[in-house]
């Protein structure tokens, strides 16, 4: 939900717990009713009181909208543990970080990538989890190629360190920076 939705929710419940409260204090016979009478024939009279109605049937209309409104991605980013195998010794879980971890260290070591960012992604199907990724590709490296071997490096690493196969991979190049020279390893 977005901080404008978020603002119309927040003065839209407070004006009906408003009028919730006087319900209940005329209800409960604390406000005398010629009080409440005269109010109410002085309110209904108004033209503002239509004006007031108006925002609040559009503010009705615009949290419906956000009730039935779908996320642009359908899913959503994981956090806490995946559950990777339940057998006759136990449980075997593995932290979202954890496998952050392994997929960050996996992307990075392909030539041509700057910078990662990895999100574990919660999904229907037989493969609960999905990787996406956000990378910084050097400035003289392909695309596709790069994404080629970045999601191949995640496969192989996902599959060797937590024995997970079939792992869907999103990639996304994010930024384009300017290529560092690439140097010998040292070996310290």
């Amino acid at each position: 939900m977005g901080i404008i939705r978020r603002l119309i929710l927040l003065f839209y419940v407070l004006a009906i717990l408003a009028a919730l409260i006087a319900a209940a204090g005329v209800c409960l016979h604390i406000i005398p009713t010629d009080v409440w009478q005269n109010e109410l024939n002085h309110i209904i009279g108004r033209h503002e009181t239509l004006a007031a109605l108006g925002v609040m049937i559009l503010a009705s209309l615009i949290l419906l909208t956000g009730v039935f409104a779908r996320s642009s991605s359908g899913a959503s980013v994981l956090s806490g543990d995946v559950e990777l195998e339940h057998g006759k010794p136990g449980e075997v879980k593995v932290t979202v970080p954890a496998i952050v971890s392994v997929v960050e260290r996996a992307a990075i070591v392909v030539n041509g990538v700057r910078y990662v960012e990895a999100d574990v992604v919660q999904q229907s199907g037989q493969m609960p989890i999905k990787i996406r990724l956000t990378i910084a590709l050097g400035q003289s490296f392909s695309a596709p190629r790069v994404s080629e071997a970045v999601t191949q490096s995640v496969d192989d690493a996902l599959r060797t360190a937590l024995e997970l196969e079939g792992v869907p991979v999103e990639v996304k190049v994010n930024e384009v920076v300017h290529a560092i020279q690439d140097r010998e390893r040292r070996v310290v």
